[in-house]
């Protein structure tokens, strides 16, 4: 199975609620130095893989209530005024979610945030952390 690491928030078309990873788009920060250690990676595959069921719950949620046409990134992409009307819950929910994830491994959205980047800009961690994810799949 191939990861294609999407600006998610936490974020294929969509609500922010786009595939894994999901949180990019939850707060645009300045990029973080370098990280490798093996325990971050560890925590951040377990994120992405607790977060993405969420995303999808959410996102089958903004499909139904708008009848297939999610606006793209719409919770997080959007300017918070041009957010539809019933979207505002549903992005909302999702967002308290995905901050109860990062906080149960202790991660902020920065760092969330700095690793997906890394992982777009650098092959060998994006190999890292998609091995880690099947590794924890498998278990």
């Amino acid at each position: 199975m191939s990861w294609k690491w999407l600006p998610l928030i936490l974020c294929s078309a969509g609500l922010l609620l786009t595939p894994v990873p999901l949180l990019r788009s939850l707060a645009q920060t300045a990029p973080r130095p370098e990280v490798t250690a093996p325990w971050e990676i560890a925590n951040y595959a377990r994120v992405v893989l607790e977060i993405e069921p969420i995303r999808q719950k959410y996102y089958r949620q903004a499909q139904t209530a708008f009848q297939g046409q999610v606006p793209r990134n719409a919770c997080f992409g959007m300017n918070p005024q041009n957010i539809p009307i019933g979207l505002e819950t549903i992005c909302a929910n999702y967002m308290r979610e995905a901050m109860q994830v990062l906080k149960k491994y202790n991660m902020t959205i920065e760092q969330f945030n700095g690793i997906t980047r890394r992982t777009q800009q650098d092959r060998a961690l994006s190999q890292r952390v998609q091995a880690e994810i099947l590794r924890l799949k498998q278990h």
